[in-house]
């Protein structure tokens, strides 16, 4: 089925449940005649703007995360492993992704990173394992105008239209936030 409608997700590779999202967001959406449009953004600036926190910042809440996370692994049949360093910045892995041009790239990468932190507990936070990772011209692409200037502006654009953490998704002017509730988005997408 050739895709007809599109679903922007914007992501940050520091998320836990925008890993799981990005672990079946494009078959299932491919599945429903649906195209995603992959957007880094850095949670950590829409948190701030919006007054939202991390769930972990509450010891409770952080608790019941983990087992959430975990249920949510083995439900999507997905490798997941609570990183050593948690949470991670994500700024240079963000804007590693914002500096791509070609949506193929973005994804493709934004995989490698998720792969990384949330199954092999390395620090994307890292210099050195990013070029591990990525290699050493995908980091210094991160130094850029061009990369710095595109992750703001996805930040922004994600701010003003609403999101408040990650991942969220846009069908048109619909938003949805969460894992959970990306059939929903999905199915947004495919019947507007």
């Amino acid at each position: 089925m050739a895709a007809t409608s599109t679903l922007e997700f914007f992501f940050d590779v520091a998320s836990p449940y925008t890993y799981l999202a990005s672990t079946r967001i494009d078959a299932d959406a491919s599945a429903a005649g649906v195209q995603v449009t992959w957007r880094p953004f850095l949670l950590g600036a829409v948190m701030k703007a919006t007054g939202n926190q991390p769930p972990a910042l509450v010891l409770a809440r952080g608790r019941y995360m983990y087992k959430d996370l975990l249920r949510w692994s083995k439900r999507l049949n997905v490798p997941f492993k609570m990183p050593a360093v948690f949470p991670v910045s994500s700024l240079t892995a963000q804007r590693i992704l914002a500096a791509s041009t070609d949506p193929a790239t973005t994804r493709d990468t934004a995989h490698r990173l998720f792969q990384a932190y949330w199954v092999n507990d390395r620090d994307i936070g890292d210099h050195k394992v990013l070029v591990e990772i990525l290699g050493s011209e995908a980091v210094a692409s991160a130094q850029t105008e061009l990369a710095k200037d595109a992750l703001r502006a996805h930040t922004s654009d994600a701010i003003s239209r609403g999101a408040f953490g990650a991942p969220t998704f846009y069908a048109g002017d619909r938003m949805y936030f969460g894992n959970d509730r990306l059939d929903w988005a999905i199915e947004a997408a495919r019947t507007a």
